[in-house]
């Protein structure tokens, strides 16, 4: 091999690995259900919401109706700013029929923070938990990505039409505009 076909050689190969790197980051950041894959049923202990205390399956209940199931690894301030604008996103569309939900990966141990977030934000979306934590099955049906911070689905008749996962408060547009677009193609 001559100087020039080693170099382009080189150079290919170390475009093949950024590529390869690049594509396993992607699939590494990526959390839940893709888009058109359907919502499994799946049980969570209710904290805030008309069942509270009880066990209760908020995808069986919003059922055919839009809605945003969101999914937080755990509590924190940023977690209470996602929730809130979740919260202000339901009070925009509730008229239309439209349901949200937030879920806290963490467990039981989160119940004391959200009943706090719930009282002092006066939110009207349920809280609810995991009942067995990050162990729990719906993990994995939802293919929640443990390293992943928050996922939100927008569904509706149970299917997923859009994914927004990893973002920070300030990127709640993206949810936003899921949502109007879903509910805009919703309306009669």
């Amino acid at each position: 091999m001559n100087n020039a076909t080693t170099r382009i050689t080189t150079a290919a190969a170390a475009g093949c690995a950024v590529l390869i790197a690049a594509a396993a980051w992607a699939q590494s950041s990526i959390s839940g259900l893709e888009i058109g894959s359907p919502t499994a049923s799946i049980p969570v202990l209710d904290i805030t919401g008309e069942y509270a205390g009880q066990r209760i399956c908020y995808v069986c209940e919003f059922q055919d109706v839009p809605n945003v199931l969101a999914f937080f690894r755990e509590t924190s301030d940023e977690t209470a700013n996602l929730i809130r604008q979740l919260d202000e996103l339901y009070l925009r569309h509730k008229h239309e029929d439209f349901k949200a939900v937030a879920a806290i990966v963490a467990g039981d141990e989160a119940s004391p923070w959200l009943e706090e977030l719930s009282a002092s934000a006066g939110l009207e979306i349920p809280l609810v938990v995991f009942r067995r934590g990050p162990r729990d099955v719906a993990m994995r049906l939802y293919e929640i990505n443990p390293e992943i911070d928050n996922t939100f689905l927008v569904t509706v008749n149970r299917f997923v039409v859009d994914n927004v996962s990893g973002i920070d408060s300030d990127e709640f547009g993206r949810v936003v505009d899921a949502t109007e677009l879903m509910m805009a193609q919703n309306t009669p």
